[in-house]
């Protein structure tokens, strides 16, 4: 007799889950010690990449929804802790550069998320933590070409 389909066991659900999981850790946690929710978390952490960017910059690297990012943005802009000024080489769009105060908040949401990280690469072997990367980037290689193949990528 067949195994019965379960849905539990298929490696999408699976990564999509731990992968939520890890976003409501994130939402619940940065909302009580930082006042900040994950959006703005990934916000700051493109911008502090390499100082500035574009919320175009943002959803791309973040595959982030364009309004989700908009609004953590104007959160951000609204604390002062990103700075908004006219792109020179596009008018419709603006650079964002993170202040002070938003790299501060970077810097301490960061370790709160560089403590969990710690906390689940313990979790594995040393094999394992050394597997892992790899494993991750192969499977996002295969999925980027299914996107390709779509014409979507």
């Amino acid at each position: 007799m067949a195994k019965k389909f379960d849905i539990r066991d298929r490696l999408g659900y699976r990564v999509q889950n731990l992968a939520n999981k890890m976003i409501l850790w994130g939402a619940r946690n940065y909302a009580k010690k930082f006042d900040a929710g994950v959006q703005e978390w990934r916000c700051l952490t493109i911008l502090a990449r390499s100082g500035s960017g574009t919320a175009r910059d943002i959803c791309e690297f973040t595959m982030m929804d364009k309004g989700n990012v908009s609004r953590a943005i104007k959160k951000l802009v609204a604390e002062g802790r990103v700075k908004e000024k006219p792109d020179r080489q596009d008018k419709r769009s603006t650079v964002l550069i993170l202040t002070p105060k938003g790299n501060d908040l970077y810097q301490r949401i960061k370790q709160e998320s560089d403590a969990r990280e710690k906390k689940f690469l313990a979790s594995l072997t040393a094999a394992e933590r050394k597997a892992l990367p790899n494993i991750l980037t192969k499977l996002d290689g295969v999925i980027e070409d299914l996107l390709h193949e779509l014409g979507e990528a």
